[in-house]
């Protein structure tokens, strides 16, 4: 008898073993997809802390040499006669105090302004003259000073009137405030003056490039002890919000910089209806409820928007 061939099968996944596979991997997939997204997502806040960590330090070494903290309120470091603003918000001064307008470190005689005028020889007028960018921030050529003299600071002497950076420049997230607002809507704000950025990056609408919103800055005011929310009574508060809320010159104010957006940022919004509770709720204290007090009310606080970008939502991030 002729012996019966056995016909060998080809190897490989059948369809149904094929499908189970695909189901199985998609199971995985949606398993760790959202693990990835929440390790991202902490390795970024754990980058913002460590970004609030280093600015401390460095407003630490500030008020070391100065004698206090940077203003965040809308004041003149010294009172000027004559020109007294465009004035820079909390952002800008917080920027400014640590590294500079340039990188170079604080201006011994700086007093916040958009422009970067201030009145070096004491004569009642602000500097440089002419009265023009990048002000007494001019490290390559000095400047002429107001009074019809020929007094001048050289370009050596202005370094010399410097102290710091006390960030390092490359590791401050220093990005230009006319990446995220025209200079227009800043009320005329130069662009010479510059934010620290934090550690959740989006893409800008001006510039099309990706960086982290502004940090905002408040400096306590340890005169006052006030968490009132209504916004006639922020004055009175030891963090008053209107540092960062304010006129149109506020970041808060402003719409948000994102590209393929039109939202308004929630705080901003309940600050417009004298509403607004959830700043003072996030900043309270619990340990001290009569009367309430604030973290931080000794020194200052650093706000960042969180992942989500829009300041006054769950996920903002402060230093405490």
């Amino acid at each position: 008898m002729r012996p019966i061939k056995k016909h060998k099968h080809a190897a490989g996944f059948t369809l149904a073993e094929m499908l189970t596979t695909l189901a199985i991997i998609g199971v995985l997939l949606a398993l760790l997809i959202p693990a990835l997204s929440m390790v991202e997502k902490k390795a970024k806040e754990v980058k913002q802390r460590a970004q609030f960590h280093a600015i401390e330090v460095g407003l630490e070494a500030f008020r070391s040499d100065w004698g206090d903290y940077p203003p965040s309120e809308y004041t003149a470091r010294f009172g000027v006669q004559g020109d007294i603003s465009p004035f820079t918000c909390a952002s800008q001064r917080l920027a400014e105090a640590l590294i500079g307008r340039d990188g170079l470190g604080f201006h011994q005689d700086s007093e916040f302004r958009a422009r970067g005028l201030a009145d070096v020889n004491g004569d009642g007028t602000l500097d440089p003259n002419p009265q023009n960018a990048p002000g007494i921030y001019n490290a390559s050529d000095g400047f002429a000073m107001s009074g019809g003299g020929t007094q001048t600071q050289s370009a050596a002497d202005n370094l010399a009137a410097r102290k710091g950076p006390y960030l390092e420049p490359e590791t401050a997230n220093a990005v230009a405030i006319t990446q995220y607002f025209s200079s227009a809507a800043l009320g005329g704000m130069i662009d010479e003056t510059y934010v620290l950025a934090d550690a959740f990056k989006r893409k800008m609408t001006r510039s099309g490039l990706e960086y982290g919103m502004p940090i905002l800055y408040y400096r306590a005011r340890t005169d006052r002890i006030g968490m009132d929310p209504i916004r006639a009574n922020w004055i009175g508060n030891t963090f008053n919000l209107n540092d960062s809320v304010c006129s149109n010159s506020g970041i808060i104010a402003m719409s948000v910089p994102f590209q393929s957006t039109t939202t308004t940022h929630p705080l901003a919004t309940d600050a417009a209806d004298d509403s607004m509770d959830l700043f003072y709720s996030r900043i309270r204290n619990p340990n001290f409820a009569n009367p309430p007090r604030p973290y931080r009310a000794n020194s200052f606080l650093l706000h960042s928007a969180g992942p989500d970008g829009l300041y006054g939502t769950a996920d903002d991030m402060f230093n405490f």
